[in-house]
């Protein structure tokens, strides 16, 4: 939009020059003479030098596309390779959070002694032997 502000005023500069312009004058560059007005030399010229203006702009834009595809192309090796690793880690997940069989014990070296059988006295009431 800026270069629109920059552009239109110089172009429309270089049309009223070429339409107040119109009488053909002698001219020559080096060794080079021709007849032609102002008007249009000095839009010729401004041509030209835009043309060459938007060349120098592309060239250097070249440079930022190549750029760019390449951090383009890095974005998509690194998206997977994350999508690897989050792929492993799902599974590593997966394993840790299975269920894993008991292993075997060893027998113990104490012996277990049978639960005693139950006293049928009433509540409250010391053991039978124990009574006086």
């Amino acid at each position: 939009m800026i270069r629109l502000f920059i552009t239109l005023p110089f172009v429309l500069g270089l049309i009223i020059l070429a339409a107040c312009n119109q009488d053909p004058t002698a001219m020559q560059w080096l060794t080079l003479k021709w007849q032609s007005s102002p008007g249009v030399l000095a839009l010729v010229t401004g041509a030209l030098f835009y043309a060459l203006g938007y060349v120098c702009a592309w060239i250097g834009t070249l440079g930022q596309i190549r750029r760019a595809r390449k951090a383009e192309q890095q974005v998509r090796t690194l998206e997977t390779e994350m999508a690897d690793q989050r792929a492993r880690a799902s599974v590593t997940a997966m394993n840790m959070a299975a269920p894993v069989a008991p292993a075997p014990q060893e027998p113990e070296l104490v012996a277990k002694v049978p639960p005693a059988a139950p006293d049928t006295h009433a509540p409250g009431l010391p053991p039978a032997e124990n009574r006086t």
